[in-house]
């Protein structure tokens, strides 16, 4: 028998924010100032573990919905009760605020194993069933990394499920098609991508559902030991709107207006994402610059300013040294301010003039991604940013790489900007399995200890990144857009990455950072970093790193994999894009060929075909041309989309287009 545990999150109405949602203080979300709901994805995942259990026969399975929030979350939980959920558990307590997904998986996890101790009466049989992301966080870390706590194997962006002589088989995304698992051991922690089978609440489960009394823990009950802002591995510098679009919103009412904004957009030069960004200075470390007093790198504006007036103030006094800065000239410039400082905030900005040393040693890494010989195309990107990273912060860049016959690869890996590969040589590594992955690239970080970590923010970079990072308890930042280095002098902390993703569906962006940690890691969306043009001259170094692997090391059994075939050229100058709107294939094809046809001829340029998910899920086409989160990331000149909903998980695929 096999118990189920739903994780549910209440999470504010992202199409309701407004300017005074956000706490510019400490970065926070007032989420009091947002109506809430239930997270669109938890809802599948729910009636995932109700088919799940429907499949499997077994009336005597529990399944338990489990949320972490204020007390006013408990309607997503009575949500779950009016649906098929048999048991809810509120985890609420005032320490359990302001965590990052480390410190909200860990909590998390240390609640499921009272469940199975307390509820299950320690029966293991039970899978953890969640939505693939939240609208709040969408960041797709929080379910590995409760897996990684529990020891147990995470089938992320799962889709189908089956259950065939007493297990349970799981259909999944992966980069270019779908794949068929089977956890290997009992139990499994299911992230859902979709499941288009809704539950509806029955007016007797609904009044059951309002008297049943729900079970409170709180963070001394759980016994978990990172919770909260204390337990957190990384901080929010700042949150900020996001650039002004270079876009605009044209309204086209005939094929000839459209035609005439076609020429004119195909005649202008690409520009390099929708947000337009100003250019970042080069950062250089204290020791390498015109003097030790200057602090222009620092994280925040204000932070930039005030040093800038307390160097204006050394001047005036002649001190051109920190050495030189004692009680009496601290005076003279807490006098001579009028207030522009406090006594303890002087002290921590001159202590901060004496570093001029990186807080933390160590490469700057990138993890490749691979498939049949091929190294992905963001590892190319991710090792053209790593090599600015890496100059800024003199040392060298790594690439670290694990597979069956991959060594041949690091050729192309040097040529494109790294100075050491580090291959993990392993037969168990000839697929990518999370759990044996993640043990071997551990293992080699753990070794070498890189200060930056960088994965791509592919389906398979989404995965392996959490685990890697909560194994190695260290902080990580998901589908970062900006990666720089920057000083945080008053903290007394020098070159650290600074890392800015957009958050709530991309209407806000947000600047994180790393602490308490040997290494910064972050995942970066394909196709906003640059490759750098291959240079046949570098040089570079082989390192063979051994891992011990088993096949207890394995978590699942691969069933089946299915990989789209033909060429897709998304480099194409204008991509044409049909959704689930064109209802069938053959109205797919004709809309969507139709128009790349007439477009390709008459305009003497490239075009492509793409798709959303959901056309590809229904089978309009094949899962090489679907573009968005789970798919490709993709940049045109023009993109089309027609009859698609425009979902977050699309629209992050398209962040680099010049015109939608």
């Amino acid at each position: 028998m096999s118990n189920y545990i739903v994780l549910v999150k209440q999470v504010p109405d992202i199409t309701q924010i407004t300017d005074n949602a956000f706490d510019l203080e400490t970065g926070t979300l007032i989420r009091s100032r947002l109506a809430s709901t239930i997270n669109e994805l938890d809802t599948h995942a729910l009636a995932f573990a109700n088919y799940m259990k429907k499949i499997s026969s077994d009336h005597g399975a529990k399944i338990v919905v489990l949320t972490m929030g204020p007390p006013m979350a408990d309607e997503v939980l009575r949500y779950g009760l009016g649906r098929c959920a048999d048991m809810a558990i509120m985890l609420t307590d005032k320490s359990l605020g302001g965590a990052d997904t480390f410190a909200t998986a860990n909590p998390l996890a240390f609640a499921i194993k009272k469940i199975v101790a307390d509820i299950f009466k320690g029966d293991s049989n039970y899978f953890v069933v969640t939505g693939m992301q939240s609208v709040d966080g969408d960041t797709a870390q929080v379910p590995p990394q409760i897996a990684e706590e529990l020891s147990l194997p995470p089938v992320a962006y799962a889709t189908g499920a089956e259950f065939q002589n007493g297990r349970f088989l799981f259909t999944r995304i992966i980069s270019g098609g779908s794949q068929v698992v089977c956890p290997k051991k009992t139990g499994a922690v299911i992230t859902v991508a979709k499941f288009e089978h809704p539950l509806f609440a029955t007016f007797a489960a609904t009044r059951r559902a309002n008297k049943l009394q729900l079970i409170q823990w709180t963070g001394e009950d759980i016994k978990a030991p990172y919770i909260g802002v204390k337990g957190s591995k990384t901080r929010v510098i700042r949150v900020f709107p996001p650039g002004k679009s270079s876009r605009k919103c044209i309204h086209v009412s005939d094929v000839k207006s459209l035609a005439g904004f076609i020429t004119d957009s195909l005649k202008t030069d690409k520009t390099s994402a929708d947000v337009t960004k100003s250019a970042v200075p080069q950062y250089f470390l204290p020791s390498q610059r015109t003097s030790l007093l200057d602090r222009s790198f620092e994280g925040t504006e204000k932070e930039i300013e005030d040093y800038k007036f307390l160097y204006k103030k050394l001047k005036e006094l002649g001190i051109e040294s920190a050495d030189k800065i004692d009680e009496y000239i601290k005076k003279q410039i807490l006098e001579s301010s009028e207030g522009y400082f406090h006594k303890n905030a002087l002290d921590d900005m001159v202590s901060g003039l004496h570093l001029d040393k990186p807080t933390l040693n160590g490469e700057v890494w990138v993890v490749a991604e691979h498939q049949d010989s091929v190294v992905h195309p963001a590892t190319f990107e991710l090792i053209g940013k790593a090599r600015g990273l890496a100059d800024s912060l003199n040392t060298k860049v790594g690439v670290c790489i694990a597979g069956s016959g991959i060594k041949e690869m690091s050729k192309d890996l040097i040529i494109a900007g790294a100075d050491n590969i580090y291959v993990i040589e392993h037969k168990l590594l000839s697929e990518f399995d999370p759990l044996s992955y993640r043990k071997a690239v551990s293992d080699c970080i753990g070794k070498y200890k890189p200060q930056i970590v960088l994965f791509a923010a592919t389906p398979q970079g989404r995965l392996l990144a959490p685990l890697v990072s909560y194994r190695l308890r260290c902080g990580l930042t998901a589908d970062c857009t900006s990666l720089d280095i920057r000083d945080s002098s008053r903290k007394g902390q020098i070159g650290l990455l600074f890392q800015t993703r957009p958050a709530l569906g991309g209407n806000v962006m947000a600047t994180i950072c790393t602490k308490d940690s040997e290494s910064q890691m972050a995942t970066a969306r394909p196709g906003v970093m640059k490759r750098l043009a291959a240079n046949h001259t570098r040089k570079g170094t082989v390192i063979e790193h051994k891992v011990e692997l088993s096949d207890s090391d394995i978590g699942l059994d691969i069933i089946k994999t299915e990989l789209a075939t033909g060429h897709v050229n998304f480099n194409a100058d204008i991509i044409v894009s049909g959704g689930k709107g064109l209802q069938n294939r053959d109205e797919w094809e004709s809309v969507v060929g139709g128009l790349c046809t007439v477009l390709k001829n008459k305009f003497n340029i490239t075009v492509e075909k793409g798709a959303s998910r959901a056309a590809v899920e229904q089978g309009f086409t094949d899962r090489s041309r679907q573009v968005g989160q789970t798919g490709t990331s993709v940049a045109p000149k023009i993109y089309f989309a027609i009859g698609i909903s425009g979902a977050i998980q699309h629209i992050i695929g398209l962040a680099n287009t010049d015109t939608i």
